[in-house]
């Protein structure tokens, strides 16, 4: 476990309404390799932060302790140092997050019947925590501190390991119905005419289609088939080598077919890509740019977003601030 106490200060404070209490929050950043703890001030700055393995084979029970020791140590650094108590608490993970359980979280195992919240809620010893999808968390962030400010619709796209989006219209980011909204690795990217065999892979089959093309992890499994190496996004994407060029070639049409298909149904003002992909970012932001001008009659702005590699830790964050009259009963 280490401690990183350096700050990057965020350039849009967030105002909260007079009657949210006045302390500082705790955000928790569950992932599939590594989990962070941030304690924030009442503007959403984070102060300290601290991190730890996942280790995700050694089940949920663990992990909840890791993470409740980091708390308990952040709670104490904000009474003694900042002499601020710790008023809200939340936390974000992969997957659909259900009271009782969590769906489609494959790099977590045994956090299908994780009643997250309320286990959260009694390792921490407060009466609620605050939990959401970590990319929608992360477009919240984005929509109240970063890039989606002021756009309505707006798209966050977020490019790592595995890829997903988030939709906010009107203030919110919405849920969807079963609270699955922006799982877009399981869009079905057709097929090239004239292709034939068997039907294409689905959620149904085990599958994530389009994940499985454009996700950093599927293109470093092809890169390492085709090279012999795998390479990060940012080493793919700018290779000359003719067959890692022929892979982020078609890894960025792709992508890109798909943002444009999403740009035509919702009519955003602006799309905001993030995540770790985004190293290769000089290339990814004009391949969606040149597309969604010729693909979409009103086409979006395409901005870089301006949580990257920590968006999710942002968004637990925001969350938290969002949850501190909840908390408070005000």
């Amino acid at each position: 476990m280490t401690t990183d106490p350096a700050v990057r200060p965020d350039p849009v404070p967030r105002a909260h309404p007079r009657s949210c209490p006045d302390g500082a929050v705790i955000g928790i950043d569950f992932g599939g390799t590594k989990t962070e703890v941030a304690l924030a001030d009442s503007t959403g700055t984070p102060v300290r932060r601290i991190r730890f393995a996942t280790r995700p084979e050694q089940g949920p029970d663990r992990v909840l302790a890791r993470a409740g020791a980091a708390a308990r140590e952040l709670t104490e650094h904000a009474r003694s140092v900042l002499g601020l108590p710790v008023v809200a608490h939340a936390a974000v993970s992969p997957g659909v997050i259900r009271p009782d359980r969590i769906l489609l979280t494959p790099n977590l195992p045994g956090w299908e019947t994780l009643a997250l919240a309320d286990r959260l809620a009694l390792e921490l010893g407060v009466d609620s925590v605050a939990v959401a999808n970590d990319v929608r968390a992360g477009a919240l962030a984005e929509l109240r501190r970063g890039a989606l400010r002021g756009a309505d619709p707006g798209v966050y796209l977020s490019l790592g390991t595995g890829v997903a989006a988030a939709l906010t219209v009107g203030g919110r980011v919405l849920d969807g119905a079963h609270q699955a909204a922006g799982e877009i690795a399981y869009l079905d990217p057709g097929r090239s005419p004239g292709v034939s065999g068997p039907p294409a892979a689905a959620f149904a089959d085990g599958h994530a289609p389009l994940e499985e093309l454009v996700g950093g992890k599927a293109l470093g499994e092809r890169s390492a088939a085709a090279l012999g190496e795998e390479l990060t996004a940012d080493r793919l994407f700018t290779s000359p080598d003719p067959a890692a060029r022929r892979i982020a070639r078609e890894a960025l049409d792709t992508l890109a077919t798909a943002v444009a298909n999403i740009a035509v149904l919702l009519d955003p003002e602006r799309v905001v890509v993030g995540g770790g992909m985004m190293a290769a970012g000089a290339v990814i932001l004009p391949a969606l740019t040149e597309r969604l001008d010729r693909a979409v009659p009103f086409p979006p702005a395409v901005l870089p977003a301006h949580f990257t590699a920590d968006a999710s830790l942002h968004g637990a964050i925001t969350l938290a601030l969002d949850h501190r009259c909840v908390s408070a009963g005000c």
